[in-house]
């Protein structure tokens, strides 16, 4: 069975929210996803951010929410965002290898659609490596408005696309 849970991801404020679970699960779905498509060195650079409160950079601000998809108590998808003015943000989705294609990576954008009833639009930006995470976006509505050059580390940037889909539409699906 598979439940849901949302956190607030300030410091201050974030009471319940399982860091260093989330920690290892981050961890895990970055040497998945990244060794392979950044090579081990940059994985393993990128897994070394986590260590703090912040969690390299998925928990920067006051105003996100986290949402942690657990199966049998072990967290199996995560996915941060913020709703800022008509848009939520969104970033930090992961879904572990042993469940993807099962849903969940969906149940995680419908749970954010439903918590954001005033967005007109939800945005992400991904890796352009990370085609596996392009194609399930696109097959959720979103589409292409953008690349940019997002900094994983210092001196270390990657080809990324800023994808963007209308509420109504992902409503619709």
């Amino acid at each position: 069975m598979l439940e849901l849970v949302e956190f607030d991801s300030d410091i201050r404020h974030s009471a319940g929210l399982p860091r260093g679970r989330l920690r290892s699960f981050l961890a895990s779905c970055w040497r998945e996803t990244y060794g392979k498509q950044l090579g081990a060195d940059t994985a393993s650079a990128l897994i070394a951010t986590l260590e703090g409160d912040r969690l390299g950079g998925i928990l920067p601000a006051t105003d996100e929410r986290v949402l942690l998809a657990f199966q049998d108590k072990q967290i199996v998808g995560s996915c941060v965002y913020a709703a800022r003015g008509s848009v939520a943000y969104v970033w930090g989705c992961y879904v572990s290898q042993a469940v993807q294609r099962s849903g969940i990576g969906r149940r995680l954008i419908r749970q954010i659609l439903n918590a954001n009833s005033g967005a007109e639009r939800l945005q992400v930006t991904g890796l352009w490596a990370s085609k596996s995470a392009t194609g399930f976006y696109t097959a959720l509505g979103f589409k292409v408005v953008d690349q940019v050059e997002f900094e994983l580390l210092p001196n270390c940037k990657q080809p990324a696309l800023v994808m963007d889909a209308f509420v109504a539409d992902l409503a619709a699906d």
